[in-house]
C-alpha cells in the first residue's frame, strides 16, 4: 500500500513538469520498479540520484534535453562577459595596397563592434553598418566568426593613422588600436642632379626604387613628357631587376643634342626621380660647364662670357 501511493505522489509531481519531465517520470518508475515475468512486481529502493541520472539517459535517448542542463547552460552564457584582444597592432601597406585591421572580441552575443578613426574620432562602421561615404571602407566579418575585419581598398596617404575598434558593455568600453602606416617607396637617379655626356657617345641611367613592400612589376622612363621605354629603333633599351631594391638601367646609344632634356624613372605608387641630361660637343660643352659652376656666382658671368668668346673665335 505505501509502496503505491509512492509511486502515485511520483507520477503527480512529474507530469507538472511537463515533457521533458514525463520522460523523467519514465526512467524514474522503470528503474523503481522491477517487473519480473514469472512473478509478482516488486519494489526497489532507489536514491534520487540514480532516478535523475535514469530520466536524463532517457530523455537525451529520446531527442529531449535535459532541462537541468538547458537551464545550467543559459545561466552560465548569462555570465559570460565579452573579452577583446587589446594588443595594439602596427601594419604597413605600401601606397595604393589593401589594408585589413582585425578586431577580435570573443562572447560579444547582442553587442556590436565599432570602428572609429582617432584623427578626427570619426565613427567609420558599427556592426557591418558603414558610416561612411567613401566605399573604399568595408567591414568583413563571417558568421561563427570572433574577427571583425576593417577592410580599407587602394589605401592612400591621407589614410595613415590609429584605428579603433570598440565594443561598449554595461561595465565600460572594451577597445582595440591598429597603427596603421602606410608605405610610400621612393626613386632615384644614381649621380648628381645633372648628367653631362659628348654626343655620339651612350646615355646610361640608372634608377633605384626603395622601400616597395612588393617590388613594381614595371618601372617606366620617360624623356621630358614622352615615355620611351619601346623606342628600340632610336637606340633605346631599358632593363629592370625587380627586388628588395627595384633596378632599372636606361641606355641610350650615340647619343645627339635632341636627347638632351629632363629624364625621370616612373613606377605604380611610387614617387619619380628626375635627372638632367646635357649632350654637347665643344665650346658647348664647356660653356655647359663653366654655366653650372657660375650658376650663384654673378661675378663669374664676366669671366664666363670672355672665354666663350675666345672659344667661338678659335673654332672659327
Amino acid at each position: 500500500m505505501a509502496a503505491a501511493l509512492v509511486l502515485t505522489l511520483l507520477a503527480a509531481l512529474l507530469a507538472a513538469a511537463g515533457t521533458s519531465e514525463r520522460s523523467r517520470r519514465t526512467a524514474g518508475e522503470a528503474a523503481a520498479v522491477d517487473i519480473n515475468p514469472d512473478g509478482p512486481f516488486t519494489h526497489t529502493e532507489m536514491s534520487q540520484a540514480d532516478i535523475d541520472a535514469a530520466a536524463q539517459a532517457e530523455a537525451e535517448a529520446a531527442g529531449v534535453p535535459a532541462w537541468r542542463d538547458l537551464w545550467y547552460s543559459s545561466l552560465e552564457a548569462l555570465r559570460r562577459e565579452p573579452t577583446i584582444n587589446n594588443t595594439q597592432e602596427d601594419i604597413m601597406v605600401q601606397l595604393g595596397g589593401v589594408a585589413f585591421l582585425h578586431c577580435p572580441v570573443r562572447n560579444l552575443g547582442e553587442l556590436g563592434v565599432s570602428w572609429v578613426r582617432r584623427r578626427d574620432w570619426h565613427i567609420i562602421s558599427s556592426g557591418v553598418f558603414m558610416y561612411t561615404n567613401d566605399e573604399r571602407f568595408q567591414v568583413l566579418h563571417s558568421e561563427g566568426s570572433d574577427d571583425w575585419i576593417l577592410q580599407i581598398k587602394y589605401v592612400q596617404k591621407r589614410d595613415n593613422g590609429t584605428y579603433e575598434c570598440q565594443v561598449s558593455t554595461g561595465s565600460g568600453t572594451l577597445s582595440r588600436l591598429v597603427h596603421l602606416h602606410i608605405v610610400v617607396p621612393e626613386a632615384f637617379i644614381l649621380g648628381a642632379d645633372e648628367y653631362h655626356v659628348d654626343a655620339g657617345s651612350t646615355i646610361n641611367l640608372v634608377c633605384i626604387i626603395e622601400k616597395s613592400p612588393v617590388p613594381p612589376q614595371y618601372v617606366f622612363w620617360y624623356h621630358n613628357a614622352r615615355m620611351i621605354n619601346y623606342d628600340a629603333t632610336r637606340g633605346v633599351t631599358v632593363s629592370t631587376a625587380p627586388g628588395a631594391r627595384t633596378q632599372s638601367a636606361l641606355a641610350i646609344r650615340a647619343a645627339g643634342p635632341a636627347h638632351s632634356g629632363n629624364y625621370s624613372c616612373r613606377a605604380a605608387n611610387t614617387e619619380p626621380a628626375h635627372i638632367y641630361v646635357y649632350v654637347s660637343e665643344g665650346s658647348d660643352k664647356m660653356a655647359a660647364t663653366l654655366s653650372r659652376n657660375a650658376s650663384g656666382h654673378p661675378q663669374s658671368l664676366v669671366l664666363l662670357y670672355i672665354v666663350i668668346f675666345f672659344v667661338s673665335r678659335l673654332a672659327t
